[in-house]
């Protein structure tokens, strides 16, 4: 079938009832700003980031074809009830319904809008003043023909409901926006965070590796920690035939480290009668250890990205396997 009748070529249209009128005539006018607002909600409906919305936009749709059924009707409504469902009452209610939900859910205008701050709301802002216009159409249309009153009651709560569905969608907007900015700011902390922690689970693996390589050379058997700059352990390897207790003093070793920023062996001369730091064992209820396995990590730009500490044998042995990490931290690129 042909999308061309030939039958508009003289300058007129059929309406829905078979009668004949100009192009110009103020009915066609009318129903056309109404089809040209149904083609804008389509193009909204696309862009809506909101499901309801997007389920609302094509409920209007259908009904503005409806409307336009109507419109273009002239005289024979028996005829256009038989092909076509007519606006009702109930169309008006429902979207008297929408408006007042959607309205509690957003906040209060003290102001006029500059419309749409996202794609889907400009869309619909245009879709509304569409709307206006073909009300005013109609409203002139309606002081010539008998126009139902319910269909102008609808078409005047559509703009409405159409303002409103923007402002959702901007709403919507915004928050996606505020989403994505913090999204966006976690990621860049978190970039910098690994950047200045010892996070990277395979670097952690070659230092863990390296300290027990050199154990296995000064044939003792150790237990060795990493933390975080927090002092948060990382990994933890205990070699077998190490001591029960060396656990759990490599880790104080690394804990101390970290949180005094300084190597463990250096503490013991600050925590002697006149030190700096004299009595911080006993303060800290053993949480710090002052002798030496105990060796922070810094890297490149001077910031303490954690510490490793090791225990299980002599002192000497303890802080040359902790040393034997550290260089391999710095050989991996992750310390100086």
């Amino acid at each position: 079938m042909s999308i061309y009748t030939k039958t508009g070529d003289t300058g007129e249209t059929s309406l829905f009832d078979g009668k004949r009128v100009k192009k110009y005539n103020l009915r066609v006018e009318t129903y056309g700003v109404f089809d040209e607002c149904s083609a804008q909600l389509s193009v909204a409906q696309k862009l809506a980031k909101e499901a309801n919305i997007k389920t609302h936009l094509l409920f209007l749709e259908e009904k503005l074809f409806h409307l336009n059924a109507e419109i273009a009707t002239g005289e024979d409504y028996q005829q256009l009830r038989k092909k076509s469902t007519l606006i009702e009452k109930v169309d008006i209610e429902l979207l008297e319904k929408w408006i007042d939900s959607y309205q509690n859910q957003l906040p209060q205008l003290s102001s006029f809008i500059l419309p749409g701050e996202s794609l889907a709301g400009a869309e619909l802002h245009v879709a509304r003043t569409i709307c206006r216009r073909g009300e005013r159409r109609l409203i002139e249309l309606s002081e010539h023909e008998m126009i139902r009153p319910e269909i102008i009651q609808f078409v005047n709560r559509l703009s409405d409901c159409l303002y409103t569905f923007a402002r959702v969608e901007d709403k919507a907007e915004k928050k996606e926006k505020i989403v994505t900015e913090v999204i966006n700011r976690y990621h860049k902390q978190n970039e910098a965070r690994t950047k200045h922690e010892m996070t990277n689970f395979s670097i952690v693996s070659e230092i863990i590796n390296r300290c027990v390589k050199e154990a296995e050379v000064l044939k003792s058997s150790v237990a060795i920690t990493i933390v975080d700059s927090k002092g948060l352990v990382i990994a933890s390897y205990v070699m077998p035939e190490a001591i029960l207790v060396s656990h759990e003093v490599s880790f104080k070793k690394a804990y101390s480290a970290i949180s005094m920023k300084s190597k463990t062996e250096d503490l013991q001369q600050l925590t002697q009668p006149g030190g700096a730091f004299y009595q911080l064992e006993t303060m800290m209820n053993g949480k710090l250890v002052t002798f030496g396995g105990g060796i922070p990590m810094v890297d490149g730009e001077k910031n303490f990205i954690g510490a490793i500490g090791v225990s299980g044998g002599t002192t000497k042995e303890d802080i040359q396997i902790a040393e034997t990490g550290i260089q391999r931290a710095r050989e991996l690129g992750y310390a100086k």
